[in-house]
């Protein structure tokens, strides 16, 4: 009995060692080393190659941009072209001199505006399209023609009040600032303009552009 169970674990090892020299190979030095498969390195032979599919924009459950009002025609995100028409009763004109002021005759081409997107909702540019020049305010709050559309005192942020469009400087937000303009067409300084003045609310007229 003893010597069939040594013969039977003599055999065992003989197969064993048959499969071990098929799975190993003599490197520089003698040393012997075992080819291991790849899924010793936790890599499925079998994986897929292709990439999962992406989605924009991420997920993100803290994200505010959902709480905006949704994109309607003539949205400034498209590059709209219109007419700024004041409540009191003016169209903004930007000039080729950096004026900046109302007129009344709808017929003047400096009354054409471009608003364009600054990049994030409700940041707009406002851009005249005779004199390629952008709506900006200084540091005292007065309007004047930017030739420079990257200086950040052109950017403004729009936003609707029924019909009409007020816009605020982003740059002197935390003050208050709005682009009005006066009964006597004259630009109304940032520091004297005050949400809820009709020399702030501007109506968009953009039949001439359709």
């Amino acid at each position: 009995m003893e010597n069939r169970a040594s013969d039977s674990d003599s055999t065992d090892i003989e197969s064993l060692s048959s499969e071990d020299n098929d799975n190993t190979d003599k490197a520089k030095g003698g040393k012997i080393r075992i080819q291991r498969g790849i899924h010793w390195c936790g890599v499925d032979d079998d994986a897929p190659t292709t990439s999962p599919p992406i989605t924009w924009p991420p997920s993100n459950p803290s994200a505010n941009w959902r709480q905006l009002r949704p994109a309607r025609l003539g949205n400034p995100l498209h590059g709209t072209k219109l007419q700024l028409f004041s409540k009191t009763k003016h169209h903004l004109a930007v000039y080729p001199d950096s004026v900046v002021k109302g007129n009344p005759d709808d017929n003047d081409l400096h009354t054409f505006l471009e608003i364009i997107s600054a990049g994030y909702p409700g940041h707009v540019r406002i851009k005249g399209l005779l004199t390629n020049l952008y709506l900006a305010m200084d540091k005292k709050g007065r309007l004047y023609g930017e030739p420079d559309m990257n200086e950040d005192n052109t950017i403004f942020i729009e936003s609707f009040r029924g019909s009409y469009n007020t816009y605020l400087s982003l740059k002197y937000a935390h003050l208050g600032w709005y682009v009005g303009i006066k009964k006597s067409g004259k630009f109304k300084r940032g520091p004297r303009t005050k949400y809820g003045q009709k020399a702030i609310m501007f109506l968009p007229r953009r039949s001439r552009f359709q």
